[in-house]
């Protein structure tokens, strides 16, 4: 790290210093690694620390502030910490180019910039969520620093900053598999470890980072039934009662072992979430699915709440097994299945209107 970053401190009256970088490197590692891209060859190069990236493209005020807003419940799960620090990494470069700052603070983003980087994002064809996301990370970033440095600070984003985003809008949604899809996904499978990685996370419309971090001593023996106990998204613990045929594929897959993580691979490394990616986009292509578009954990995840909203479950208990804090999240999953239905339906129903009128015409061009 720059040296700013390994002699921060975040509070002055510590009596062991050393542990302000004993946070800061637990923080290191939550953010994990990207693979930053050449913004002129548009080439990846290598990865690096997320943490160490920022300390360079921020001044040490703002570094300090940032890793405070980070690792603070302010921003409580970790994919969105990793998301955060990668849009702030963006917002450095647009700081650098349209404001000639060569370090990046809270106030570096002028209404003015915004105005000029929302006018190129649209004409680029970005999505209206996208950079409404964007957006959200400036704002969320000033009021913690408002809050943290008992300021009025303005965030340059105003609402009329923010592209109108359609809810019913489709282009961007997660696709889904419909059941003979994932079937066939599982069958493309060539051993019972590869099965078990798709298998695991559509049963529970599991996160990939959860699966990926459970371990051996998570399956317990209750009651005479196996349970999972699971952290998920915000550090919640949930305990799951596995289906008999899920824990003999468990079984298989662990091959004897007790201990360890329950997902490996079949060189016996551990998998993490790009290794998930790499076998599902593997396993997905093996099965002619989705022939546009990766397959994800978070297309299993979408999949499976939807397939339960297509066998009648109710919204709230498919939010439930989600572990969604707002309904509105599950409904982004299963709308557009009953928008497209309904649809579907209203169409159909029109015709009785006009059936009888246009039979003449429809069977006249058919003896054409």
């Amino acid at each position: 790290m720059t040296e700013h970053a390994v002699t921060a401190r975040p509070r002055a009256e510590l009596a062991r210093p050393g542990m302000a970088d004993e946070a800061l490197y637990w923080l290191r590692d939550i953010l994990g690694t990207v693979a930053p891209r050449d913004p002129r060859t548009r080439r990846l190069g290598p990865r690096r620390y997320r943490l160490e990236i920022l300390a360079e493209v921020c001044d040490r005020d703002t570094f300090l502030l940032v890793t405070s807003w980070l690792g603070s419940e302010a921003v409580p799960a970790v994919k969105s910490k990793q998301a955060y620090a990668d849009d702030l990494r963006l917002w450095a470069e647009v700081a650098r180019e349209l404001g000639g700052h060569e370090r990046f603070f809270v106030g570096a983003i002028t209404p003015g910039i915004i105005e000029t980087w929302t006018k190129v994002q649209k004409a680029q064809g970005k999505a209206p969520r996208t950079i409404n996301r964007r957006l959200s990370v400036l704002t969320a970033l000033t009021e913690y620093a408002a809050w943290k440095r008992k300021e009025v600070i303005a965030s340059p984003v105003t609402k009329h900053d923010r592209p109108k985003v359609d809810p019913r809008d489709e282009t961007t949604a997660t696709p889904i598999l419909e059941v003979p899809e994932f079937q066939a996904v599982v069958d493309a499978a060539a051993t019972p470890r590869e099965a078990f990685v798709p298998v695991l996370i559509y049963t529970l419309a599991g996160r990939v980072s959860e699966c990926c971090t459970a371990g051996l001593h998570n399956l317990k023996q209750a009651g005479g039934e196996r349970q999972l106990d699971l952290r998920r998204k915000g550090d919640k613990g949930r305990v799951w009662t596995l289906p008999s045929r899920l824990c003999d594929l468990a079984d298989v897959a662990a091959a004897g072992r007790t201990s360890g993580p329950l997902l490996l691979d079949d060189n016996d490394q551990p998998m993490d979430r790009h290794a998930v990616d790499r076998l599902l986009n593997r396993l997905g292509r093996l099965a002619g699915v989705l022939p546009d578009r990766d397959l994800t954990p978070h297309v299993l995840r979408a999949s499976k709440l939807t397939h339960m909203h297509d066998a009648g479950t109710p919204v709230e208990e498919i939010q439930d097994y989600a572990d969604h804090a707002a309904i509105e999240t599950t409904l982004r999953y299963i709308r557009r299945r009953d928008s497209g239905a309904l649809k579907a339906k209203h169409a159909a129903a029109a015709v009785a209107v006009y059936d009888h009128l246009v039979d003449r015409f429809v069977q006249r061009e058919g003896h054409r």
